[in-house]
């Protein structure tokens, strides 16, 4: 059975006159997928929309410092390096989020965060790196009060979860064992 136009479960779904912010459950891959969503009212029609895999344990660090009040001095950012390869090449992704009054221009509205995506190309590490400069990149503000709430969401969320993330690590590691196991790398003998 396909996975395919299957509604993803939403975390999180925050909206203003101008974004949508959504963070969805990802856990199979041991992620949360964030998305901005640039919206025009009048067209009732979505105009611009970047995405961003983040890992579990980043999530837990960055709601670590925005529920404990660490994140809410200026300077203060978060930024998460990520893409994938694909048939048509590779995608690199930006995912930022940083407290930024602006000299009190946007004390209303002090976390900011950044999503962008562009060309990427392969490290030596076979991480991802971008390869010019980004084709898609949103940005959306908000008060502090709803980015905590929405911190706390993702917590108490990852909170229930925790069983699930952890049948996903036990999994990947079971894998590894195997194919290190079928590569010869695991028939050494252990004295008792």
């Amino acid at each position: 059975m396909s996975n395919e136009g299957l509604l993803k479960y939403a975390i999180v779904e925050y909206t203003t006159t101008k974004n949508f912010c959504n963070v969805y459950d990802a856990l199979s891959i041991e992620r949360l997928e964030w998305e901005v969503v640039v919206y025009d009212r009048q067209k009732r029609a979505h105009i611009d929309r970047v995405t961003a895999y983040i890992p579990v344990t980043r999530c837990k660090l960055l709601v670590h410092h925005v529920v404990s009040g660490s994140a809410q001095q200026p300077g203060w950012a978060v930024e998460v390096f990520g893409g994938s390869v694909r048939d048509d090449g590779i995608e690199s992704r930006l995912f930022k989020v940083e407290y930024d009054p602006g000299d009190g221009r946007f004390a209303r509205f002090p976390f900011r965060l950044s999503i962008s995506s562009g060309p990427g190309k392969l490290t030596a590490t076979n991480g991802i790196s971008p390869d010019g400069k980004p084709t898609t990149q949103i940005s959306m503000r908000f008060p502090a009060e709803d980015f905590l709430g929405i911190c706390l969401e993702i917590r108490d969320y990852l909170l229930i979860h925790q069983r699930d993330i952890e049948a996903v690590r036990r999994a990947a590691q079971v894998e590894r064992f195997e194919q290190r196991r079928s590569n010869g790398a695991g028939n050494r003998s252990v004295a008792a």
